[in-house]
């Protein structure tokens, strides 16, 4: 009777032992909503919306006068060299590779050139000629002297020195204009002392005259930057003034030049004028081909904040940024915009240098605190 009773209770038991364990376990309690002001919106720490905030610094550098320009990164033509094959030949020898640093007059590669046998025994025999133009020429002037030859013969002798003389100066030159040349070998150097970036040659390959450039080497810690300007902007623009700008590849990195030229004729297609500044890279962050983003900076020294457009948000009349007061707490404060860019803006008021802002989420954190 009592086994009979125990058992029938047992599940009973074992329900009521479940529910009171599912009554005594505490649920999690849902995330604490921000605390607003007028002006203030602070989260406590752990709230999902800090995610979507992005924090930046506030560094202040030159004003820009322009808007954002398109510009292109390349090599300085006054320190680059070109190397190409003056004649056919086959690769025997690369000397050099991409990135190896080589001084002036340094051989890049050998080529076997039947061309430079070809020059190099025409220099021979067009000295071989003039040394025998030139002792006929001498014993002619012998004997007219001793009025044993007419005048007519020393003057055929002459012609004949000269035109030898001619003909060994236009063989010499053709064999210099080879280079390092001996036997059937010619040697490709670099004219300039830098770096190789660019390499298009390999051993056993087959040349031609004028082919392409084989090798280019250049000082890349000095770069020439190439911006299209509107021809109503071009006003700005003064050689010896330094330009601001910035490359994909190293986001919020502002890199500075100097205007060296200003182009004289506007593009009928593009309306745009080029302009060209040089750039110093000692750190070869900068690469030729870059593309960039550029814009003049005023020569008067006048400062301001750069700040991505999408820190800033509209109210009214009035551009505000959420600056951070402390962790998890933003303040809405307004701000003067001195120029905008595509990317960025600069501010001329309202932020000081050092300040911690939202760089990301600020239209987020607005819409927050207006309906609050």
């Amino acid at each position: 009777m009592i086994d009979r009773l125990s058992s029938s209770l047992g599940p009973a038991v074992l329900a009521l032992a479940l529910a009171t364990t599912a009554c005594g376990k505490e649920e999690a309690p849902p995330p604490a909503a921000p605390t607003t002001s007028r002006d203030v919106i602070a989260f406590p720490a752990g709230s999902p919306e800090l995610d979507s905030v992005k924090i930046i610094t506030a560094r202040v550098g030159a004003l820009p006068i322009s808007a954002d320009l398109n510009a292109r990164l390349a090599v300085d033509e006054t320190i680059t060299s070109r190397v190409g094959a003056p004649v056919a030949g086959r690769v025997t020898q690369v000397l050099a590779d991409i990135g190896q640093p080589v001084r002036r007059g340094q051989p890049l590669a050998a080529i076997d050139a039947p061309d430079v046998g070809e020059a190099q025994a025409d220099t021979l025999k067009a000295a071989a000629d003039n040394q025998l133009k030139q002792r006929a020429l001498d014993r002619s002037r012998s004997l007219f002297q001793g009025g044993a030859a007419a005048r007519r013969d020393v003057e055929q002798a002459q012609a004949d020195a000269q035109a030898s003389s001619a003909e060994l100066q236009r063989a010499r030159l053709r064999l210099n204009n080879l280079g390092g040349a001996r036997g059937d070998n010619l040697t490709l150097s670099s004219s300039v002392s830098g770096y190789v970036i660019d390499r298009q040659i390999n051993p056993g390959q087959q040349v031609t005259a004028g082919q392409g450039p084989l090798f280019t080497v250049t000082d890349p810690r000095k770069l020439w930057l190439f911006v299209d300007v509107p021809e109503t902007s071009i006003s700005r623009a003064r050689v010896g003034e330094a330009i601001e700008f910035e490359v994909p590849a190293w986001p919020g990195r502002t890199f500075r030049g100097t205007i060296s030229q200003v182009g004289l004729a506007v593009d009928p297609g593009t309306r745009r004028i080029q302009l060209r500044a040089t750039v110093a890279n000692g750190d070869l962050a900068l690469k030729p081909e870059m593309f960039a983003k550029a814009r003049f900076v005023t020569a008067d020294g006048r400062r301001a904040i750069a700040v991505p457009n999408a820190a800033l948000f509209e109210q009214g009349m009035q551009t505000y940024v959420f600056r951070v007061d402390a962790p998890g707490r933003f303040h809405r404060v307004p701000v003067t915009v001195g120029e905008r860019g595509d990317a960025m803006s600069y501010i001329t008021g309202g932020l000081k240098d050092g300040d911690r802002i939202v760089g990301e989420g600020a239209l987020l954190l607005n819409a927050q605190l207006a309906g609050a």
